[in-house]
Formats: structure tokens, C-alpha cells, sequence
């Protein structure tokens, strides 16, 4: 019935702006369109029972220095059943605490800026994950594509995998099983995103 950790979260993911290079002086500065984003993940029940969970309320950047950031609300999850949306927000996330799961990384911004209109890079990084009082490093495979002067695209390759164990979440996935007369939850979730970001003024000169 439920079970996941995004970020995601979300970041997320996952998360997220991941692509970490060694952060150098850029010129233009990025803001997340998080109406043109999205960031989703995917949890199994009983070994075989897949359900997919989204997570609407994203907000991030890539500054001119390097630095990029997602940040995901947690309130925010959507499962298709509200008592399911509920539970996880009070069962599992804590929001009451922890309102969101936050990504964080280097940028090589020389990169970005000296992406032409069309252009992708593949990049095969880490990005810094803080989920439920926790910060972790997740690997991920990312594309980065120049879609237009204005606008840039980064996806997932493939899911990222984040494990409940690490960020303290194994407790709330069993309360969540219990709960819902589920025989199991998986503890290790996929998490996939796909992010525009929008230059800030004349951010991509």
C-alpha cells in the first residue's frame, strides 16, 4: 500500500539538479519551473504489487557559483488513496518534523553555460540526499540537455535507489505494513524526476 523514501525526494529525488562536478565560476544562474517538472517514486508491496507516488511541490536552482539545490515537500505526496497520502505524511515522512528532503550538489556552471540549444551531456555523479534527519550520498546517471537560450532539462538515465535503512525510514515502512495488512513493503525505492530549469534574466549569456 505504501512504502518509499524519495527524494524521492525525489528527489527526488530525487532528487534532482544532480550533476556534481567540481563547481567552477559560472555566469548564469538557474531557477527549477516546477510546473514543467515533475519527480515520482515507485513503492512494491507483497513482492509483486507495484504503486506509483508523486511529489508535486519541487522548488530549486543552480547558482552562478556552482552551487544547485531540490528541495522536495513531503506534504506534498500524492498516492491516489487521501487515508494513504496520511498515513505516509504522519507514519513515515514525520512531517511534523521533517517537512521536506532536500538535494544538494556541485555544478561545473562553465558546463552548463557552454551547452549549445539541443545539446546533452550524460554525467554519472553523486548528490547529497537529507531525507528524515539523515544526509546521505546517492549515486545517480543523469542527461543534461540545453533545450532552448532559456531552458535547461535534466533526467533521470534510470532510476535512482534509495534505501529506506539509511535515512532511518525501515521503522515507519513497517508500521505502514501493519497498518495496511500488507504481509510486505520494500525498503529500497526508485525514484525518477524530470526537471526544467529556467535562466534568471540574462543568466545564460
Amino acid at each position: 500500500m505504501k512504502r518509499f523514501v524519495p527524494t524521492l525526494a525525489l528527489a527526488s529525488a530525487l532528487l534532482a539538479p544532480l550533476w556534481a562536478l567540481p563547481a567552477s565560476a559560472g555566469t548564469g544562474s538557474w531557477t527549477l519551473d516546477a510546473d514543467a517538472s515533475s519527480l515520482s517514486v515507485v513503492s512494491i508491496k507483497n513482492n509483486s504489487i507495484a504503486e506509483v507516488h508523486r511529489f508535486p511541490d519541487l522548488s530549486g536552482s543552480i547558482g552562478a557559483d556552482g552551487e544547485a539545490t531540490l528541495s522536495i515537500g513531503l506534504d506534498s505526496v500524492q498516492t491516489g488513496i487521501g487515508i494513504r497520502d496520511k498515513r505516509m505524511r504522519e507514519m513515515l515522512f514525520e512531517t511534523g518534523r521533517f517537512a521536506s528532503a532536500t538535494v544538494t550538489l556541485a555544478v561545473d556552471a562553465d558546463m552548463v553555460d557552454g551547452l549549445a540549444a539541443g545539446e546533452q551531456r550524460k554525467l554519472d555523479t553523486e548528490a547529497a540526499l537529507d531525507l528524515h534527519g539523515a544526509s546521505k550520498r546517492v549515486p545517480a546517471t543523469l542527461h543534461v540537455t540545453r533545450l532552448d537560450d532559456a531552458r535547461l532539462f535534466v533526467t533521470s538515465e534510470q532510476p535512482v535507489l534509495v534505501d529506506a535503512g539509511s535515512f532511518a525510514l525501515v521503522e515507519g515502512i513497517d508500521a505502514l505494513r501493519k497498518v495496511a495488512g500488507l504481509q510486505a513493503i520494500g525498503s529500497m525505492v526508485p525514484v525518477s524526476f524530470a526537471l526544467t530549469f529556467v535562466a534568471d534574466g540574462d543568466g545564460t549569456e
